[in-house]
Order: C-alpha cells, then structure tokens, then sequence
C-alpha cells in the first residue's frame, strides 16, 4: 500500500523523535554517535562558573566581549587562558588567530594552546592551572569525540569541570558555543529538522539548494548528540540569524522535551552566570531566547512559542523568564507584513534578525517567508515576542 506523502512525513519526523527522545532526560539509552551506552556525568554538584557562548565570527574588534572574558580570566587571580583547538580542522591557523585576538586587548596575556594531539596528562596540566579556556570554531563533534567519547567522563573533562568549579571561565565560538549544552547539534538545517521535505525548484538544480537542508533532506527531523554538559537547562546554537537555524532550535526543543533554546547570532556573545542561572549580553549585535514551554503541534506546524532578543546590557534570570514568558493571544485575521524577500546571502542576517526586532518594537505581526516554512511574529508582553512555525502549502 502507497503511503500518502504528509503521513510519510509525518512517519519519518516520528521516528526520529524516538530516536531522540533518550536525550530528553539523561541520555541513558543509546549514544546516538556510537550506539553504545551513553554514560551519566559522575558528578552532581552545583553548577557554577560561567560560561560565554560566542556565535562565530567574532571581530577583533569586539571591545566588549573581549574584556569581559579578559575579566572573568582575571577575577581571582592573574589570567591564565588555555585555548582548545579541538574543533578546528587547521588548529594552528584557529590557535594563531585567536592569540592574535586575545593579544589585542592584553599583550602580556599568558596563553597555552592544546590541540587534539596534546596528551591527556599534558592537557590537565594545563587546564588546572588555567583560569579561562577559550574553545575555537570547526566541528563541535571533535570535540565531543576528543573530551567526551560515548559521552562519558574523561580526565581532561573533569579538569574543566574543576575550572568551573573554581569560578572560572569556559568561551567558546562557532562549534565551541553549540557543545555547551547537554545536547548539541551535529548538524542540519531548519527545514529538514522540522520534518518538512524541500523540493528542489524545477529550474534549479539541487546544490543551489541551502547547503545545510540539501544534506539532511533524507534525514528529518533535528540531528543531536550529547555536548559537552557544561549548560544543563538550556539548548545552545550559533551562526544563528545568519543561517536561518530558528526552525531547528525549535524542533531540537521539542523533541527533547527541553524549553529554553538561546540563539546567538554572529559577532554577538551571551554571559551565562551558572550558579545563578542568569544570562548577560555582552555585544551590540543580539541573540534571540526561544522558549518551547507553551508550544502546540498542528501537523508540521509550531504554535504558541515565544522569543526575546539579548542585547548588551540585558541581564535575565533564565527560569524566569521561562516562568513569565507566556505566548500571547493573537488575532489570526489581523494583518501581516511580509518582509521583502532574501535576495542574496549577504541579506540573510538582516532579514532573519529584522523579523523580532520589529516585532519587538512594534505593533504589527510581521512574516519571514524561507523556503518550505514561514515565520510569524507579533509584539507581545514587555520585550517578549510571540511567534509560530507554519510548513508551507504544497
């Protein structure tokens, strides 16, 4: 018997679900990068530390947060930055330019780089006398696959966690903020995890397709994996207005039953104080938090969610935020304006952020039409913005 195309989407997105759904709470079934038994972390204390999820491409000029992470390196004590290059395929070029970075704001600076290659006694040596690490960009999955095999504890993810213990500091950018969490993303764009199949257009061969979506096309739904643990409530992503990865944050959500994404966009960073669970923007350019907690499903489509852009200066209590942040009620026959369409790569940053800070700021529900979905978004309560996920007609 030929099943209907929607069921077959609707079976696939299903699927993956339960392959995911482990991840909900501990990730104690299967790792879903090796299939073994996906270990616990040992250790239950307290988170604290504090954590600054960089979105990628950071500039050097980038005052702001690169002395608040030159401060945090410095609280209680002489700085002492430890650069990980895990992620980086050309680690010497990543090491390279980040010290070149680093040294802008603080020529004295003291810094040590350990690569894939530095061995574990060598790489906890350095980690428990550093006060800061600072982990490049590349493949979150290296990393993972270097610190955390099988998602189990290693000696040099211990160290880490001893850096934070002793209130220091752990950045990372790109591939270094999407490990934070206990699950991260392996990859995948937002139409594919979503459960929405994206055909290529008649008159346009394949590879012209969003290079994230034409790879994941086969495979639906959000791709995930265990991070690094070092965020436990919340789900972290990066390049995130400039690559269009709302969708995902949503569905990875979703399907792992956790509620607060934080979407930090490029050459934008976010502080997260651990022991007191609050988030600080640091930069001019925003992130945006997603929350899932009144979400409501209609076939492929997401309702009821709510978003709120960090800025530099912002400071918010993660759970309450998460507590107050209500979807609104929307009037669904009022009007909506749709933004002008992408018309090259370049466009995409200001279209993708452009949708909640005019929401934000005004009183009109605003549209973002990408291929196979559309976003809406409407003013909500204070700086909160209540949007929806729609699959498009087909």
């Amino acid at each position: 018997m030929k099943i209907p195309a929607p069921w077959r989407s609707a079976l696939r997105a299903a699927a993956v679900l339960l392959l995911v759904a482990p991840l909900a709470g501990v990730l104690d079934a299967a790792s879903p990068t090796t299939g073994a038994p996906a270990a616990r972390s040992s250790k239950a204390a307290a988170p604290r530390g504090t954590l600054l999820l960089i979105g990628g491409a950071i500039l050097d000029d980038n005052r702001p947060v690169y002395r608040r992470f030159l401060e945090l390196a410095a609280a209680h004590g002489p700085a002492h930055v430890v650069i990980v290059t895990a992620a980086s395929l050309e680690q010497e070029e990543s090491a390279g330019y980040k010290i070149d970075a680093l040294r802008t704001w603080d020529p004295a600076l003291e810094i040590q780089v350990v690569r894939r290659e530095t061995p574990t006694a060598q790489t906890v040596a350095a980690i428990d006398h550093a006060t800061a690490l600072f982990f490049t960009g590349g493949d979150q999955a290296r990393v993972t696959a270097r610190y955390r095999p099988g998602d189990a504890d290693t000696p040099e993810w211990l160290a880490m966690r001893r850096l934070l213990a002793r209130d220091g500091v752990i950045a990372g950018t790109s591939a270094g903020d999407a490990m934070m969490g206990e699950v991260m993303f392996l990859d995948g764009g937002s139409t594919a995890a979503l459960g929405i199949v994206l055909a290529p257009p008649a008159k346009a061969p394949a590879n012209e397709l969003d290079e994230e979506d034409t790879e994941a096309v086969t495979k639906l739904g959000p791709l995930l994996a265990p991070g690094m643990r070092f965020l436990p409530w919340a789900i972290s992503d990066s390049h995130f207005f400039e690559r269009d990865r709302l969708g995902r944050l949503v569905a990875a959500l979703e399907s792992t039953g956790r509620h607060l994404g934080i979407g930090v966009g490029e050459d934008a960073a976010v502080e997260v104080d651990l022991a007191r669970g609050e988030l600080r923007g640091l930069s001019v350019s925003e992130s945006l938090l997603v929350s899932t907690a009144g979400l409501e499903r209609e076939g492929l489509d997401r309702l009821g969610l709510v978003g709120r852009l960090v800025g530099q200066g912002d400071r918010i209590r993660a759970q309450d935020w998460l507590a107050h942040a209500k979807p609104a009620q929307v009037d669904a026959a009022a009007p909506v304006r749709d933004l002008p369409p992408v018309a090259a790569d370049d466009d995409r940053p200001i279209v993708s952020w452009r949708l909640f800070r005019l929401a934000t700021a005004g009183h009109e529900a605003v549209r973002q039409r990408t291929p196979g979905y559309s976003i809406t978004a409407w003013p909500a309560n204070g700086d909160n913005v209540t949007f929806e996920i729609r699959a498009a007609a087909h």
